[in-house]
């Protein structure tokens, strides 16, 4: 197997682990938790399922306390005469959601108990009843007092108890960590039962089952009850859960993912009551939102690890997307469809594989540049480097027609030179000759298109655009003078004998590209514009100026510099050329030194 396709293989089954341990982990529960509020918020307001009956809610608030003189815990006779009146109005269940005393005050008031000991056993002869016992002290429930437990029964006793998340908001009512000593069930679970819905109790509270919660005032059903109004409360309640509560704002309270109460309209923080209602819709609803089972979370973090695979570019980063809005509105649907999933971590997945992928390619494509750089650093000139490096040249796209100006250099005399010297000396020579000559056309932009023998031919304009392509040439010739100039200081004081060049430029269309096979290319430039610049050159040796240029290329300066216009001049191999001599004014302090 290739090294890249093993590299990609082993690099996507590292993501699908370390995607496994996301999942199975609870590092990300914050955005979990975040989204699936949102998501739910989001369901409420544009899809929140109905309910056939929904939940009755009688609530003890400020105006019952205001209306009763007694002290709560004296209030046996009233909620005797309440339990009573429901019993006559023939509920499905009824929940006490508020704490009966915790002992006895016949010792206080004799038979006070007896009123409410009689209206809890009316109230089982007709319908079931559960007693809801909150927190108390440490990890038990708040007691109740055994005259009145009797009189329930046991079994009727449920757990009021909410555990928080870890971010403090209730999104369930049951966890195992807060479970009491006592280990009752919840309070909704337990109603929810005598209607014949069950569920798991770790399930998450659905809340975009049904609307606000309204609630009747306990002082308007006693009142019905005393007023002989039977048929006014049973209209109300006959056939339904019923929730007996206390939603006095001092009652403690829980920061809710929605708000819920209708009598304090966008309050995040609502009594405790309203979660055990809206957990107990929920169970009557579609049932508790259950969290997917583990295989399925794994299956899914495999799929969402596989953004490893392809390159990047836009076409992935649309994948990015749409697979990011495919899990946002597929587990928002699920939810919708009482199903949980860890929203948060699987788009950690989808951005980690992503995201993985595109510093690999990024670390793998520098090395490459860097393998690149070193191995061909010598072999093409910087301006060529960077558009192969950059993308600008393809080895397999078509050549390109593009306008570029071509100097030609050539030493003169060099063969007979080379007779009386040897090979090494030459080569040694030719190489300090070509750095001088290399710097010059670099600094002004020009690509150094191939050495040929004691000669060279450069480009301006490709690959490297320049917005004056002519007047690059024409800088660097001049610079080459200057710097063969001091060049020859040097080989002078070395006992050799200074050189002389001649320069060739000239203008026009060419067709730029690779050229060669698939194992051996070379970019190269074709076309008239090459084979007239090195006719130039050449022309350098008899009419006595270092630099020859076409016409085009001298009125980009303007003809200024000191060029002198040599008229048409024939061409070997076209027509005629209107051609200009130029001696560059830094390069007239050259001297032909002698050794």
């Amino acid at each position: 197997m290739p090294r890249l396709q093993r590299d990609i293989l082993l690099g996507f089954a590292l993501i699908c682990c370390l995607a496994i341990s996301l999942m199975s982990s609870n590092l990300l529960r914050w955005a979990d938790q975040s989204l699936y509020d949102s998501q739910t918020r989001w369901l409420r307001a544009r899809m929140p399922s109905a309910l056939p009956q929904d939940v009755v809610v009688i609530g003890l608030d400020e105006a019952a306390y205001e209306s009763i003189p007694e002290p709560y815990a004296l209030w046996h006779r009233h909620l005797g005469e309440l339990l009573a009146g429901l019993a006559e109005a023939k509920p499905a269940v009824v929940g006490l959601a508020t704490p009966l005393p915790v002992r006895s005050y016949d010792f206080l008031i004799k038979g006070i108990d007896a009123p409410l000991i009689d209206g809890i056993k009316r109230l089982r002869a007709a319908a079931p009843l559960v007693v809801g016992q909150p927190m108390g002290i440490g990890r038990q429930l708040r007691p109740i007092a055994p005259e009145l437990l009797a009189a329930a029964g046991n079994s009727t006793v449920a757990s009021l108890a909410i555990c928080e998340d870890s971010d403090g908001t209730v999104r369930r009512i049951y966890q195992q960590r807060c479970v009491t000593e006592d280990k009752n069930e919840p309070f909704a679970h337990a109603m929810a039962k005598h209607m014949g819905r069950d569920g798991s109790p770790s399930g998450m509270i659905d809340y975009s089952a049904g609307g606000e919660i309204e609630y009747l005032p306990f002082r308007e059903v006693l009142g019905w009850i005393r007023q002989g109004q039977a048929e006014q409360l049973k209209s109300r309640i006959q056939g339904r859960a019923v929730v007996v509560a206390s939603l006095l704002p001092t009652e403690a309270r829980y920061r809710l993912p929605v708000s819920l109460a209708a009598w304090e309209r966008g309050s995040r923080t609502e009594p405790g009551a309203v979660a055990h209602v809206q957990a107990l819709r929920s169970l009557l609803s579609r049932g508790l939102i259950e969290r997917v089972s583990e295989p399925v979370s794994l299956v899914l973090a495999v799929l969402g690890a596989l953004l490893w695979f392809g390159r990047n570019g836009w076409i992935k980063l649309a994948a990015l997307l749409a697979t990011a809005c495919a899990v946002v509105a597929g587990s928002t649907y699920a939810i919708w469809q009482g199903h949980y999933l860890h929203t948060g971590a699987l788009l950690a997945v989808v951005l980690m594989a992503f995201l993985a992928r595109l510093i690999w390619e990024s670390v793998r494509h520098y090395r490459e540049k860097q393998l690149l750089r070193s191995a061909f650093a010598g072999h093409v000139s910087p301006q060529v480097m960077r558009a192969i490096l950059g993308g600008a040249l393809q080895p397999d796209a078509d050549g390109e027609r593009c306008k570029v100006t071509i100097l030609f250099a050539d030493i003169r005399g060099f063969t007979a030179r080379s007779e009386n010297s040897t090979p090494e000396a030459m080569i040694a020579l030719l190489n300090r000759y070509y750095a001088e000559a290399s710097a010059a056309i670099h600094a002004r932009g020009g690509a150094i298109d191939k050495f040929i023998g004691d000669g060279l031919m450069a480009t301006f304009g490709v690959p490297q655009p320049l917005p004056a392509p002519e007047r690059n040439a024409l800088e660097a010739a001049q610079d080459m003078l200057v710097r063969i100039s001091r060049l020859n200081t040097e080989l002078v004081a070395e006992g050799l004998a200074p050189l002389e060049i001649g320069i060739g430029i000239h203008s026009g269309e060419v067709l730029a590209g690779y050229v060669g096979t698939r194992k051996r290319r070379d970019f190269m430039v074709i076309g008239d514009p090459v084979n007239t610049a090195s006719r130039l050159e050449s022309m350098s040796k008899t009419v006595g100026y270092p630099v020859v240029c076409s016409n085009e290329v001298a009125a980009s300066v303007g003809f200024a510099g000191g060029m002198v216009d040599l008229g048409q001049q024939d061409i070997k191999g076209r027509s005629p050329l209107h051609v200009w001599g130029w001696n560059p004014p830094l390069a007239k302090r050259v001297k032909k030194a002698r050794p």
